[in-house]
């Protein structure tokens, strides 16, 4: 542990909330990064919130996510904060000794309050030179100070942590011995105190930048006021805004109606003040193939598209038909439907996995895979990649930290939920080492081959490793391909990568749009579902132990239609549509690239196949503007979030892609709101096909064909 830092005005050492702070993110907070704000060590707006409700509980007072965002925004600050407000009955309270306690080598041990606790050793506090009047608040201070760093070091004990040794902690308080008994006892301060430590020097060198934790999407800072705009950017954002609002007026209307109303997560998504007018979601009354109308009327191109789901375009006649279809027969919640074995028996001769499940959603499917995959092999441990995505439920919703010791992503999320996931780096080789060495205890490797923020990380070499390793030690290995299933290829990211897991999960493109979650895989697993197979007129029984795992709506039959539909379409296509679309991604992903490379602005399109994202450096403080342009322009598109080319998108909407991505682009470079070179832009052609002339003034100009008159040319105005 590094020396400790004391707070000027409390007397808090910095070190008693040091490893809370690493104990709830997993970041840890190095000497010299006390001064640095919270944001760039790389805590967001979810981890600050349990950050803050951590200390609330924890020491009794009062303290928000918005104070750690703005007015206590350090660990020093922090640190003062929690010396002046903490309420000292949170604190261990100290017994007073009746008479002086005998230090001497021969002096018997004195009882302690702690010596119940078994196997712990509390570490030695020594005790600084205090003030000459006992009572006074710095005697105070520090005792509240020592209590709080013994506090913390114990409940790190008793939850197997590596604690703190002495040896770590001597010298923190200069100039007095070490209290070896299990009660802090304040003591007088020497005849001569030590002498204050000779300052450094030099300037320390500033701390390296921490690495961003893992865990979901940051969603609110209120740190973005745009204070550092020049007044031109600030009048060409409000000018913007303006414009933004007045052409979507109606979703802004709904969104500021019904804010009281509804509790929606993505409303609030993207929230910066500096943009604050325009922070609402779009509000669609129909779609249909690639294109979304809003209740203004404005038509957009849709490349979020479900998030996935909308392989097929939006609203497909013949998946409406089926749904309809299925409505005139019914939609009975209970007994079994005919469409389950006609859906299943699709899914198996796609995936080739012995055996079907249902249930409604991607998340529900990754849940299910783990808890049977627990039942089966009786472990404990389930092993995910930084960075991947699973879900929202309690155990998926998980960072990982250097000490591998997994910590919860948001707010709620309780920390003996994720106690038994262990999070690792998605391929890196000494990833492969770690889970050698604990994969006695791993009940399951869940993995999303292809992350759907990361399309460009495929290691190929890892996951044929991690088969191997899997495989050789009777562990099962989880693809989640709720994403990748059935886009990249007919038999999704396995049949890319020639990796055959041991179950799957899917989503997105198997409910064409309704709600479905499917997991697939092998008998010996599956079986934990139901018992296994048995037949009527003999003795045969379920023989296999089982969970549990259920749901009202699994196997709704409008669901079941739309998934039938979709999956006898996939498979009488053979898999020619994916190779279609990936490289129909490929050329678009490569166009707007060489763009981007050519004005040199920090922005790329990075592609898995039909799966793509849209990447901005994190240097770029007003990135977001990129995505309000784009959607200003008439492309629905989100900040943070996964894109897609689908069924739906025709050539024509890959061109307005193209030119609503190079136009929004040049203008942010142009305004000096994006980074990029003004000379190399003003360089390039206005338009497609466009050729350097001069007008009748003799001005340089640009120039088109003119489709009505053959040979003739039409002027390019800017």
């Amino acid at each position: 542990m590094s020396t400790s830092t004391s707070s000027p005005i409390s007397g808090v050492p910095v070190d008693a909330l040091r490893d809370l702070i690493e104990e709830v993110s997993g970041v840890s907070v190095d000497v010299g990064q006390e001064q640095l704000t919270f944001l760039d060590l790389g805590l967001d707006s979810l981890v600050l919130t349990q950050i803050a409700s951590v200390v609330q509980r924890r020491f009794k007072m009062q303290l928000s996510f918005r104070q750690l965002i703005e007015d206590i925004s350090s660990l020093q600050l922090l640190a003062e904060h929690v010396g002046r407000n903490a309420s000292p009955a949170t604190l261990p309270q100290q017994p007073t000794p009746s008479a002086p306690v005998d230090k001497g080598p021969n002096a018997a041990p004195q009882p302690s309050a702690r010596a119940a606790l078994p196997q712990i050793s509390i570490p030695t506090i020594p005790l600084g030179p205090l003030p000459a009047a006992p009572g006074g608040d710095g005697v105070a201070g520090l005792v509240i100070a020592q209590q709080l760093q013994l506090m913390l070091q114990q409940l790190d004990l008793l939850r197997g942590g590596p604690g703190f040794s002495a040896t770590a902690l001597a010298g923190q308080y200069p100039g007095q011995d070490s209290v070896t008994d299990q009660t802090a006892t304040a003591a007088l301060p020497a005849e001569s105190p030590a002498p204050s430590p000779e300052p450094p020097t030099q300037s320390p060198a500033p701390p390296s930048a921490p690495a961003k934790p893992f865990g979901p999407q940051v969603r609110i800072d209120l740190t973005a006021t745009g204070a550092e705009l020049s007044p031109k950017q600030k009048a060409f954002i409000a000018d913007f805004c303006q414009r933004y609002c007045a052409r979507t007026k109606g979703s802004k209307a709904f969104t500021a109606k019904n804010r009281a109303l509804l509790a929606d997560p993505r409303v609030v998504s993207g929230f910066k003040p500096v943009y604050k007018e325009v922070v609402y979601p779009i509000v669609v009354e129909r779609s249909k193939g690639a294109r979304l109308w809003d209740v203004d009327g404005n038509q957009f191109v849709d490349v979020t598209c479900g998030f996935g789901a909308n392989f097929f375009g939006h609203t497909p006649d013949w998946v409406v038909e089926a749904v309809t279809e299925q409505l005139h027969k019914g939609m009975e919640i209970g007994p079994q439907t005919p469409l389950a074995a006609e859906v299943a028996t699709l899914v198996q001769e796609l995936t080739g996995f012995d055996r079907v499940a249902f249930c409604n959603t991607g998340s529900e499917a990754v849940l299910g895979a783990t808890r049977v995959c627990r039942t089966v092999t009786g472990r404990p441990l389930i092993v995910m990649f930084e960075n991947d995505y699973h879900g929202i439920f309690d155990e998926v919703v998980v960072r990982g930290s250097k000490s591998l010791r997994s910590r919860p992503a948001a707010a709620g999320v309780q920390p003996e939920a994720v106690q038994n996931t262990l999070i690792l780096e998605y391929g890196a080789p000494e990833s492969l080492d770690i889970l050698k060495s604990r994969i006695e205890d791993v009940a399951a490797v869940l993995v999303e081959p292809v992350q759907a923020r990361h399309p460009e990380l495929q290691p190929r070499e890892f996951l044929h490793s991690l088969r191997e390793i899997t495989q050789n030690t009777e562990t099962p290995l989880i693809f989640d391909e709720v994403v990748t299933g059935f886009r990249i290829a007919l038999g999704g990211a396995q049949e890319y990568f020639g990796v055959r897991a041991d179950l799957a999960t899917y989503g997105k493109i198997v409910g064409a749009g309704m709600p479905m979650g499917i997991i697939a895989g092998k008998a010996k697993y599956m079986d934990a579902l139901d018992g296994g197979a048995w037949q009527y007129g003999d003795n045969s029984a379920p023989s296999v132990g089982v969970t549990y795992f259920a749901g009202t709506f699994v196997r709704h039959p409008p669901a079941m239609a739309a998934s039938r539909a979709a999956l006898k379409r996939l498979k009488e296509d053979g898999g020619q549509v994916q190779r279609k679309l990936n490289a129909r991604t490929d050329l678009f992903a490569s166009e707007l690239n060489s763009f981007f490379e050519q004005v040199h602005a920090p922005v790329r399109i990075k592609n898995f196949g039909s799966l793509w994202k849209i990447w901005v450096s994190d240097e770029e403080s007003h990135a977001s503007l990129l995505f309000l342009e784009l959607r200003h322009r008439g492309v629905h598109a989100w900040e943070g979030r996964p894109a897609f080319l689908t069924m739906g998108h025709t050539e024509e909407d890959i061109v307005f892609l193209c030119d609503a991505f190079k136009a929004s682009v040049s203008e942010l470079i142009r305004e000096g709101l994006l980074s990029g070179d003004v000379n190399a832009l003003a360089a390039l052609p206005p338009a497609p096909g466009a050729k350097l002339g001069k007008d009748p003034q003799g001005n340089p100009a640009w120039y088109v064909a003119d489709p009505q008159r053959p040979g003739k040319y039409l002027k390019v105005e800017a």
